[in-house]
């Protein structure tokens, strides 16, 4: 059962990382569930390799710097959905 644990959380720990990445290059989320309701995807992309790196590290871990680094995660991915948009900027 625990080899099927690691299992799990290493390919969550990959797509969120790949995902997370390529959001951050490309500048929208790859995901087509998401991409409407991100406002900020570069806050999206952040939170997501965060959120990757506390799953993929959270064996080896203590329990208080994964949880930090989970809750920045999903701080910074909950900003990129509710925070507005930039504003696009009017040349006069």
């Amino acid at each position: 059962m625990s080899t099927f644990f690691l299992v799990v959380s290493i390919l969550i720990a990959l797509v969120l990382g790949g995902v997370g990445a390529s959001t951050l290059v490309t500048g929208r989320v790859v995901l087509p569930w998401l991409s409407s309701r991100v406002r900020r995807p570069g806050l999206w992309g952040a939170g997501a390799l965060l959120l990757a790196g506390a799953v993929a590290g959270a064996r080896i871990m203590p329990f208080e710097a994964n949880m930090a680094l989970m809750l920045a995660g999903l701080a910074l991915i909950g900003s990129a959905q509710i925070l507005g948009g930039r504003e696009p900027r009017q040349d006069e």
